[in-house]
């Protein structure tokens, strides 16, 4: 990649433009991605919604570089991952009154979020893992690569840890996604 293209952008308008014009398989596409990364902190539904909201706000900026249906899928998974970040910090808090109408309130656990659901949620992160990870137990690159994905591990990172090439590297997440795809047309249900 040249310097320029480091710092070059989309506009605004080219955004815009690009969001309007989305295929029907690029539409496809994007609501797999949202459905794929969709937890219980944040709907798919939302996930799309915010990061379209976001991109023609210009909170995210898309580089000249990138396909802008790429550049929405990786907003999509940097959404979900900091509104899972923020429910896993922030557990919900309902208030309660105190005795007799006093107005003293106390903040409790939200029953909703008890320990017992972050238990069942951790299990069912873990099954799902092992699930994916079982899809590609013929060929341990591309387990190395899913792993090392959902440990969020950079592109970057993926080929060193890999030793594959940018085209290597391309052909095995195609592999990956495709593998994924048919096992869970409609996203990984518990």
């Amino acid at each position: 990649m040249k310097q320029d293209e480091a710092v070059a952008a989309k506009s605004g308008a080219e955004v815009v433009d690009a969001i309007r014009c989305l295929s029907s398989a690029n539409w496809v596409r994007l609501r797999k991605v949202a459905a794929y990364y969709a937890r219980p902190a944040i709907s798919a539904e939302d996930l799309l919604q915010e990061a379209f909201m976001r991109a023609l706000e210009g909170n995210r900026i898309c580089p000249a570089h990138v396909d802008v249906v790429r550049f929405l899928a990786e907003a999509i998974r940097s959404i979900a991952s900091g509104e899972q970040e923020k429910a896993d910090r922030h557990p919900n808090l309902v208030s309660i009154e105190g005795d007799g109408g006093v107005s003293e309130a106390m903040n409790c656990l939200d029953p909703g979020q008890s320990t017992e659901d972050r238990l069942i949620q951790t299990e069912q992160n873990a099954r799902m893992r092992a699930d994916v990870l079982a899809l590609f137990d013929d060929d341990l690159v591309a387990k190395d690569l899913v792993d090392g994905t959902m440990e969020g591990m950079t592109a970057e990172e993926l080929r060193e840890l890999t030793n594959l090439d940018k085209t290597a590297f391309a052909s095995k997440r195609k592999l990956i996604r495709r593998r994924i795809d048919k096992k869970y047309p409609e996203g990984w249900q518990p």
